[in-house]
């Protein structure tokens, strides 16, 4: 076998594993195998034949890699191992309408806190439970909460007192009592007085 041939199989088999690293589950090691034949294959031709062909063995290399790993990524999504990796995202056209509107209708509506939000956890709004962050002050389970903006997917919400909602008693007006009349609603059950 002449000296071309087997470097040529050494960069062909280094780009043969670069394409099984992308798509075999193997932590590194066939990655790891690819770059000592690609490093093999151009030592090799630099040594045994002249600096011509290991120079472009190592152009050969060096352009090919590239573009081995860029197809790779290109086609991995549409493979079995890729589509469950990815949870069929990457292949998938479907689009959830919900989703899509970025929930902007639920601004302005109240719900109950269904765990402690601190500062994010779960609220059910219309009947529905959503994952929520609170703006302002903690809330507890079952407080009630208003939504107060919603930023693409996350939903900011506010804790709504109830108290808020009924008007508060008016102060009632301060008179002003002398020292005297004071103690003498205080003892006059005293016995002793």
């Amino acid at each position: 076998m002449s000296p071309i041939t087997i470097a040529l199989i050494l960069l062909l088999s280094g780009l043969a594993f670069i394409v099984l690293e992308m798509f075999l589950p193997s932590g590194g090691v066939l990655g790891f195998i690819a770059a000592v034949l690609l490093v093999s294959s151009v030592v090799y031709a630099y040594l045994k034949c002249d600096i011509a062909v290991g120079t472009a063995f190592l152009a050969a290399a060096v352009v090919t890699v590239p573009v081995m790993i860029g197809i790779a990524i290109r086609v991995w999504p549409h493979t079995p191992m890729g589509r469950m990796i990815l949870l069929d995202s990457a292949t998938e056209e479907y689009v959830d309408s919900r989703e899509s509107s970025g929930h902007t209708e639920l601004v302005g509506r109240q719900g109950i806190a269904r765990s402690n939000l601190l500062p994010s956890g779960v609220a059910e709004i219309d009947g529905n439970r959503w994952d929520v962050i609170i703006v302002g002050p903690a809330a507890d389970r079952g407080d009630l909460i208003e939504v107060v903006e919603v930023e693409g997917n996350r939903i900011l919400v506010a804790r709504v007192d109830e108290t808020e909602d009924a008007p508060e008693p008016a102060p009632e007006p301060k008179t002003t009592e002398s020292l005297t009349t004071r103690n003498d609603e205080i003892f006059e059950d005293d016995p002793f007085a």
